[in-house]
């Protein structure tokens, strides 16, 4: 049984990106995947269908064709357009038409935070925003502008290089950033493994990459105590189970690098219901993935969901 905790902790995390990937699937095999998924014992870990904006007319195409398969199923969709008035002119047709799938995200691809501030006025009222954002010395610019708005950041963890993946302390300086400016966020990119590891690029070369529960566990401590950077480097640097209890009242965190210190050892390092709740709720709001069953194997083999020899099949397969 999976602890209470670590349910609440990655409750619709993972929205489902199959289109996007390099590898990517076709329109009707990431259909029937998500809704694979979404029928399983699995589904409360499952989130959004995630496709790009030119790819609406396919997707309702396919759903027209598999309509007596999928006809009782319902869709919460984010759309991925370009920061434009003339995307948002292209979109609002869909908004007006949704019956079997809502559009309850829009992700808005990176451009100048110059290009951010025009749009805020026109954006539709019911669907969660999130603003792709560099992490790089332009990042104040675009947290100046979204701060205060009812927009979140997406920022990226991966990428076919090494240097697509940030390094903890630049990770860590983000966190404690927009928790001071409660400024939500969502990450994309090579989020696959749990916890810390070394991971094999495309290109052959290796890299150390960040897990997607370590970003969760130190987006909660940041947004939910106030951490220091320095703290949440300690926990995005957790490469294995043996610092971390998920119980049914709260996660506990015994890093051998946390501080010293009485009140960050056994105040911060303890992760209670409502905390994993709020932050997961308002502040740390999941990410994208262009794969589902690789997090839950990963889980599985970790141990964290049960018994890795009893994880379901789809859980192998695309």
């Amino acid at each position: 049984m999976t602890a209470p905790s670590l349910r609440l902790l990655l409750s619709t995390l993972i929205d489902y990106a199959g289109l996007l990937s390099s590898t990517s699937l076709g329109m009707a095999a990431a259909i029937t995947a998500y809704e694979r998924y979404s029928d399983s014992s699995h589904r409360w870990m499952l989130g959004r269908f995630v496709l790009c904006l030119s790819q609406l007319s396919q997707f309702e195409n396919c759903l027209d064709e598999l309509e007596q398969q999928y006809a009782a199923a319902f869709w919460p969709l984010s759309v991925i357009l370009e920061p434009s008035a003339q995307a948002l002119e292209n979109l609002a047709p869909w908004l007006k038409k949704q019956n079997r799938f809502t559009i309850s995200a829009l992700e808005f691809k990176l451009a100048g935070a110059d290009a951010i501030a025009p749009l805020l006025p026109h954006l539709p009222p019911h669907s969660d925003l999130f603003f792709e954002v560099p992490l790089d010395a332009t990042l104040p610019d675009y947290l100046a502008v979204l701060q205060g708005s009812r927009a979140a950041i997406k920022v990226r963890m991966g990428g076919p290089t090494a240097a697509d993946c940030p390094s903890i302390d630049t990770l860590a300086h983000l966190l404690v950033t927009c928790a001071n400016g409660q400024i939500p966020l969502k990450a994309t990119g090579g989020l696959h493994q749990p916890l810390r590891s070394w991971q094999l690029l495309p290109d052959g070369n290796s890299v150390e990459m960040h897990g997607f529960l370590n970003i969760a566990l130190a987006a909660a401590f940041a947004y939910g105590y106030g951490a220091t950077a320095s703290d949440i480097t300690t926990i995005l640097q957790i490469n294995t189970l043996d610092d971390l209890i998920f119980s049914a009242q709260e996660i506990i965190c015994h890093s051998p690098l946390w501080s010293p210190e009485p009140e960050l050892s056994n105040v911060a390092g303890h992760l209670p219901l409502e905390i994993l709740a709020n932050v997961r709720s308002r502040y740390f709001l999941g990410i994208n993935a262009n794969s589902f069953q690789e997090p839950l194997a990963n889980l599985y083999r970790l141990g964290l969901l049960g018994n890795a020899l009893g994880v379901p099949s789809y859980a192998f397969s695309s």
